[in-house]
Order: C-alpha cells, then structure tokens, then sequence
C-alpha cells in the first residue's frame, strides 16, 4: 500500500485477531494499559493499532495486514518494540521503537479496523472514518456552506456517493487538527475551517468505488481559518464503507 504515500500505512481487521492471545507482543506497559480497557471493541481497537505501529518499525513495509504478515516476526520482537507517548515530544504524537531507535507514528481507528502511519522527521497525521449517513443538522454544524455546495457539486460530477464526499472532507479535517499547526483547535472548531479540493479530485471514484483497499490518490487541499491558509497534498484510500487519509509536514501557517 505504499504507492508514494506519505510513508509507510498498514492497516488491521481487529476480527483477524480473534482466538490468539497476542498480549505476548505487548511489552509490560502496554500490556497494562491493554487490561484497563473494558469494552472488548475498543480493546482489540488498540490492539491493532499497537501491532501495525510495530509491525511497520519492523518492516517499514506498508499494507493491508493479515496474521500471516504479523507471524513474518517473534512475538519477542514485538514485545521489545514499544508505542509510547509524551506530551511535551513531538507534539504528543505516538512514537514506536526500540533502545535508542524511535520513529513517529500516527494512529486511528474505527468499526474495528485501525490504521497506522510511520513517520520520518515530519509531522505526520492519519484518520480513518466509516461512511454512514448523517443528519442534516450535523453537515450544516460541522461543513461551511461553501463546502457542502462543493462537495454536492463533486458528488454529482462524479457520481459519488455525497455520505462518502463529506466523510472524505471529514476525515481531511481531522487530520489537520492532529497536527501542530491546528493544535490550538478542537472538533468543535470544524465550521470555521473551510476546506477546498484544488486538485485530483477525478480519482476520488477509484477509492469510493472499491470493495477493498488498494492504493492511495492524492489530492491538492487548501484550508482556510482564522489563522490564514495551508495549502497541503493528501493521500487517500479507503473502499465504498470506509475512508483514510494521511498527511505529512504541517507545522505552521502561512497568512
């Protein structure tokens, strides 16, 4: 799944994980903080986020996970391999590793399936989001007018699914606000974000039309806040269910 995408992706089916105890690939923390969770989806959520965080240190060979590409590995190598994080480092930003070696990792999941990116020295942001259907209310509370005539305007030009479009917008969004140069905003601030394909939006039917994941497009964004303006590349992937997005290198505005 690499295709000249930000770096390294690989993606995790929780499902897969059933019925093997893999807290044996959690070095002793982790293994701790995997036995406060008490909903079994956001256990094995993190679970898999853990393993393909650790899974890419190891191989820095993105894809689409299955168990026979995590066996490629000792469940000792996974267990000295360790996700951690610290507020004032990078951002807050996950790191995984070994020793003295420690990369950037970006991590997101839902409905069971998670996703992480590897970094090498820039910012970097993934988001993964499932397509549903939602109220009116919730697009004109989180969408400017702009985009939701834009995204509709997409939508019909391509034949796009509209619940997919926004999602995409969406998913965007909240990878901008995983990095340092939106860091001073919340999800509560999405309306005063405005967001604008600039370029690539014809390939977006290869992912919404896809049954699996396969490769990534990329797209020419500009946001525009309070702040000013970030003009920024966005690698896309997903299938008709489900969009990912990643971004690398936003560390400040340009007014």
């Amino acid at each position: 799944m690499e295709n000249n995408a930000p770096g390294p992706i690989a993606i995790l089916d929780s499902r897969l994980l059933a019925g093997r105890n893999y807290e044996e690939f959690l070095s002793r923390r982790e293994q701790e903080e995997f036995l406060r969770f008490r909903t079994p989806v956001r256990k094995s959520e993190w679970l898999a986020g853990r393993l393909s965080s650790k899974f890419l240190f190891l191989s820095e060979c993105g894809r689409v996970l299955s168990v026979a590409d995590l066996a490629r590995f000792p469940a000792s190598m996974y267990r000295n391999t360790e996700v951690t994080r610290n507020d004032s480092v990078r951002f807050g930003l996950p790191q995984v590793g070994r020793g003295v070696e420690f990369r950037d990792v970006a991590i997101s999941h839902t409905s069971g399936i998670a996703c992480a990116l590897l970094g090498d020295g820039e910012t970097i942001a993934v988001d993964i989001e499932r397509v549903e259907s939602r109220s009116p209310v919730f697009y004109r509370g989180n969408f400017t007018e702009g985009e939701r005539a834009r995204a509709a305007e997409s939508s019909r030009r391509l034949n796009l699914d509209p619940h997919w479009t926004l999602t995409l917008l969406w998913s965007i969004k909240e990878c901008l606000l995983k990095t340092a140069a939106y860091n001073d905003l919340s999800v509560w601030d999405m309306p005063a974000l405005d967001l604008r394909v600039i370029s690539g939006e014809d390939d977006l039917v290869h992912p919404q039309s896809a049954r699996e994941f396969s490769g990534f497009v990329f797209l020419g964004v500009e946001a525009t806040g309070r702040n000013g303006a970030v003009s920024r590349r966005v690698a896309v992937s997903g299938r008709y269910d489900l969009v990912i997005t990643a971004i690398c290198g936003v560390d400040r505005r340009t007014v």
